[in-house]
């Protein structure tokens, strides 16, 4: 099984990304490193500036995964800053801006950055439609906030209700990483 480094300190994208790679026998290494969330204007930006980080910290090739969650009756805000979104309205703030909205749908994107080198990144991506509760689900679970209150398209339960394996068969992160394993198969040599 080959290795890689991941760039996270969040066990859960560790888990989902960690298990779709492992199909394409690459075993992943999590390390949290003090990273700074960039203020671009898209999710690939960020992952680039974050992923050229994580290589200048590691000095080896490395993964990082950026997340946004856009929504539609906001021009898709929060989008690229939905972390930043949340820590300062939380669920109450997310929660009325929802309420007030007439459309409630909403597409999860995740973009994760392969470095080899300074020069070398490649990007993939994976999205996933769907609709926002005007209420939290599973609150105490400790996963990330939208995923207690987004639906995806074609199911009844949120992200945060379905596990593991469900999840990976139909998430942003999981489209992204199999696009991820595919490339890595066939061009990552070490």
């Amino acid at each position: 099984m080959r290795k890689v480094f991941f760039a996270t300190s969040n066990e859960h994208k560790a888990a989902e990304i960690g298990t779709i790679l492992r199909t394409y026998g690459f075993e992943i290494l999590p390390r949290a490193l003090k990273i700074v969330e960039p203020d671009f204007d898209s999710i690939e930006e960020v992952a680039r500036s974050k992923a050229l980080q994580a290589f200048g910290y590691l000095k080896k090739p490395v993964i990082v995964e950026d997340t946004g969650i856009f929504f539609h009756a906001y021009n898709n805000f929060p989008g690229q800053i939905a972390k930043r979104v949340y820590q300062g309205i939380g669920f109450a703030g997310l929660l009325a801006l929802i309420k007030a909205a007439q459309n409630k749908r909403a597409t999860f994107k995740t973009v994760i950055c392969f470095a080899r080198s300074k020069k070398d990144l490649q990007l993939f991506s994976g999205s996933l439609e769907g609709r926002l509760l005007d209420h939290v689900v599973e609150l105490e679970k400790n996963r990330l906030p939208y995923e207690k209150i987004f639906v995806p398209d074609g199911y009844s339960k949120t992200l945060v209700e379905l596990d593991l394996e469900e999840k990976n068969k139909i998430s942003h992160r999981a489209i992204a990483a199999r696009k991820c394993g595919e490339w890595m198969k066939e061009n990552y040599l070490y």
